[in-house]
């Protein structure tokens, strides 16, 4: 504790109280904090340097040239000091051969952009940059130029801060625009061109050129002891703005110092493409007599000094003559003298070891260890990892899922193709219906930001570990990288995300802190009803779903086969909205019995039909009615079902064992009911396709960004091919009757052949060809072809319909006929994709929340986007809520 010593009074400081400063601090306020007592965190992970020492990978290990391209903001301060440690810490003094590390940098730099930079690192930055450029400067170039599309003059704006250069040692820069006050200040090396400077100019500097194109300001050279600046004097004005108490001003007239300062004007254009340097040069000698010389008088004295005792040194040497033999001799002792001279560096390197180098940390080792990747050219350099299905001998053996997931390398290459396009159309119309930020996320798994890519996916996506398993990845179909190679593996990256958020438990039941009171009754558990269900009860409202199976699900549950999509992925989504407060009705058919709309209708204060379009479409042909001809989704919702409750012990399920399968009608349904076929245990498989075979490219009909219909081989095909032999799919196939075997059953399906061509109005005509008539054997028919509208039972025979038979509604709205009563899904738009579901129900859920609240809805729009109603409606509705709901997507 300081204490003042009586004894040392005088009559100055006989009245100096000091009690009040050396009281502690806490005796006056108790418990205040007097040492360090909360860690700070300087959020050194997030520093940008960090992705300029992972792109310079191989630069610091093998010494290989590196290109660099990333963005920056004014938060970004000291960039490239971090990176000039680890080529210190490596090469030491002498750093990496010049432009060994080269990053290219757009936008608006920090504090200190390039502090400390090491030999081998430049830094162009094509923007502007903050206070205190180049500090400390130690041998790296930094390359400062407006943007390309800036239409002022360069040279009469600032485009760097105060103390540029401040205590610089070595290396280059070159500023196409002006310098701020005190521009290399203690400068005692480095070669500087600028093309204006304010107040304070070459301020104590010691050392090393500058040149200046431009006016300067007030007191220029104040205490410059060292180095010589060249200032362009235009205005003739500069004479009285130089402190000359320690320098002497002149002209140029060496012709050796001449072209050093035209060489430095020539690298000033070339790297910055200046038109203030072009302009100079383009007549630099009758520019020449305008340039002025800033020379410290001290300075010249010594290096006059140092110039004659050369003279005389030269002038006293007499070398002997070398004998033949010497000069080998000679460079053979050289280089064993460099050898041990770098064995011994490198031993001192080792004894000298940091301490926080020479602590273990395993992060650290594994992030050294991590794979680096180019990311600005990854899309040329990398093709793309898609995941790779099991073995088709031996999946077929099990229910589990096919795919193999990606490994994190693989993942990583697969972020590094996405080139971050301008116009990203994998988000757009023709890309992904919810409008996921797929660049976002992808640069986020990049960085190794996982969690980060979690939040930004689940902010448009509620349901990604389906997406990711089982949309047919419209994104990829719109990829910018997919006009003239295979497009980015979007889907695999988004199921890592999501898969990876459960395995590391960031995701968390959050149920809603408010609970607006209101109830909703959502009939379906399908896409769309879960995403509706999930918005709903975000934003507060208590939300029954009513299910008809056992199961919740819907079509994720039963209409998609086990090994496409593992239920259990599915019931982990199920107990995860149940415990935010979701509640589940199931074996309950709504217009049966007690439940019916109405009931429902009365119950509660909003009504959404999730019910799907599951009206299938039939083939009344001949012999219709015989045994063993089923609808796909009965087909593939009893083997799913059986398969949960028994793992097909029970026998309640269709079987296609030993026998002759016909799925008549491709796309997805139809693979999985070949596939189940394939399980189990087929005696033979056949595919009918009344479509010809799509090409084995885009069609000029099919133009990118469209989905491209082309030629496509799915799990299901494969597995036919690998066990019987050939492909399934026979196209241009009409059926004409089926077969009866003399008992009731199906014995097979009499076909024949059509052609397909284009008539005078464009339009495709249909002809049978004659001749061409086939028999197929089948013992199992399957009818996969699509569906036509909703149920009516689930209707109640009240609710308006369109002419394509699904529930009506008004464009772009999701409200019926009936007050209270909402659609959303298959059953409103048609049979579509499952990402289509997630996007009506999330759309059907802002509808229902603004009919609930009276005051518009916070839930998000495709993208993720919240739009905030008007405010003047707050006022208008009795008992609204002061502040309005904020419902995470």
């Amino acid at each position: 504790v300081l204490q003042v010593r009586e004894d040392l009074r005088n009559p100055k400081t006989q009245n100096i109280d000091l009690s009040l400063i050396l009281t502690p601090a806490h005796t006056l306020r108790p418990g205040v904090a007097t040492y360090n007592v909360r860690k700070q965190d300087h959020r050194l992970h997030v520093r940008l340097d960090n992705k300029l020492i992972a792109e310079s990978e191989l630069a610091l290990e093998k010494g290989l040239p590196t290109r660099i391209e990333c963005d920056i903001v004014n938060t970004d301060r000291a960039l490239g000091a971090t990176l000039s440690y680890q080529i210190s810490r490596r090469y030491g003094e002498a750093g990496l051969p010049q432009d060994t590390i080269h990053a290219n940098i757009r936008g608006s730099a920090g504090q200190s952009f390039g502090a400390f930079l090491a030999p081998g690192v430049t830094l162009e930055l094509e923007g502007d940059a903050n206070d205190y450029v180049g500090k400390g400067l130690s041998g790296g170039r930094l390359i400062v130029y407006p943007p390309r599309s800036a239409v002022f003059k360069a040279e009469e704006n600032v485009l760097v801060g105060n103390v540029c250069l401040y205590g610089a040692t070595s290396g280059s820069c070159f500023f196409r625009g002006m310098a701020a006050e005190r521009f290399a200040v203690r400068n005692s090396g480095v070669t500087a061109v600028v093309e204006g400077v304010g107040d304070h100019g070459c301020e104590y500097m010691t050392g090393g050129r500058v040149l200046v194109l431009g006016g300067t300001g007030r007191n220029f050279a104040a205490g410059m002891s060292g180095g010589i600046a060249y200032v362009l004097d235009m205005n003739r004005d500069f004479e009285g703005k130089v402190n000359q108490e320690m320098v002497e001003l002149s002209g140029i007239e060496d012709p050796t110092e001449i072209a050093f300062v035209r060489g430095l004007i020539e690298d000033h254009h070339h790297y910055t493409g200046s038109e203030l340097a072009a302009r100079i040069l383009l007549d630099f000698t009758r520019a020449l007599p305008r340039f002025v010389k800033v020379l410290p008088t001290d300075y010249k004295r010594v290096m006059q000094e140092e110039a004659v005792k050369a003279a005389e040194a030269k002038k006293a040497e007499y070398p002997l003559p070398i004998l033949p033999g010497n000069p080998v001799r000679t460079l053979h002792e050289e280089s064993k003298k460099k050898e041990h001279q770098h064995e011994a560096r490198e031993k001192k390197k080792d004894d000298l070891m940091d301490i926080e180098e020479s602590v273990g940390d395993a992060k650290a080792d594994k992030k050294r260890s991590a794979l680096v990747l180019d990311k600005t050219r990854g899309f040329m350099k990398y093709q793309r990892r898609a995941e790779k299905y099991r073995n088709a001998k031996t999946r077929t053996r099990d229910w589990q899922e096919l795919s193999q997931r990606l490994n994190e390398d693989e993942l990583k290459y697969q972020t590094a193709r996405c080139m971050d396009c301008g116009v990203p159309f994998c988000q757009s119309d023709t890309g992904c219906p919810i409008s996921n930020i797929i660049p976002k996320w992808n640069e986020l798994v990049f960085q190794n930001q996982w969690k980060d890519a979690l939040n930004r996916l689940l902010m448009t996506n509620n349901f990604p570990e389906f997406t990711g398993r089982v949309c047919p990845a419209p994104c990829e179909g719109a990829c910018v990288l997919g006009i003239n190679e295979d497009p980015v593996g979007i889907k695999s990256i988004e199921c890592a995300i999501i898969d990876r958020g459960f395995e590391m438990g960031w995701m968390v039941p959050s149920p809603p802190q408010y609970r607006s009171g209101k109830t909703v009754a959502i009939i379906g558990s399908g896409p769309s009803g879960l995403a509706c269900a999930d918005q709903l009860n975000k934003a507060g409202h208590l939300v029954t779903v009513y299910e008809r199976s056992d199961r919740v699900g819907g079509l994720l549950m039963y209409g998609i086969p086990n090994m496409k999509l593992d239920k259990n992925v599915v019931q982990r989504r199920v107990d995860f909205m149940g415990a935010e407060g979701v509640k589940y009705v199931t074996g309950c058919h709504v217009g049966e019995g007690d439940v019916t709309l109405e009931s429902l209708r009365a119950e509660h204060d909003a009504v959404v039909i999730a019910t799907g379009a599951t009206v299938a479409r039939d083939l009344p042909i001949p012999n219709r009615n015989l045994e063993g001809i089923h609808f796909a989704m009965q087909f593939l919702h009893r083997n799913t079902k059986s398969l949960l409750d028994s793992g097909l012990s029970d026998g309640e399920y269709i079987s296609a064992k030993d026998k002759h399968v016909v799925v008549i009608g491709g796309g997805d349904t139809g693979n999985d009911c070949i596939g189940t076929s394939v399980r189990h245990g087929a005696k033979s498989v056949a595919n009918f396709e009344l479509l010809p075979q799509p090409p084995p490219e885009r069609a000029r009909d099919n133009p990118w960004p469209q989905w491209p219909r082309i030629y496509r081989v799915d799990y299901g095909h494969s597995e036919v091919k690998t066990h019987m032999g050939k492909d399934p799919r026979e196209y241009c196939v009409m059926s004409k009757d089926f077969v009866d075997d003399g008992e009731g059953n199906v014995k097979g399906i009499n076909t024949i052949r059509v052609e397909w061509t284009k008539g005078a109005s464009g339009s495709w005509d249909m002809k049978q060809v004659p001749g061409s008539e086939q028999f197929f054997p089948a013992d199992l028919v399957l009818l996969s072809m699509g569906f036509l509208g909703p149920e009516d039972r689930a209707l109640g025979g009240v609710v308006e319909k369109d002419a394509r038979k699904n529930v009506k509604t008004p464009p772009g709205k999701y409200n019926t006929n009936l007050k209270g009563v909402f659609a959303a899904g298959d059953c409103r738009r048609g049979q579509s994709l499952i990402v289509w579901g997630i996007n009506e129900g999330r759309m059907a859920a802002r509808d229902v929340d603004s009919y609930l609240t009276g005051v518009g809805t916070q839930l998000p729009v495709t993208g993720g986007i919240v739009k905030r109603p008007p405010y003047e409606l707050l006022a208008k509705v009795d008992g609204a809520p002061l502040d309005l709901i904020t419902a995470a997507a």
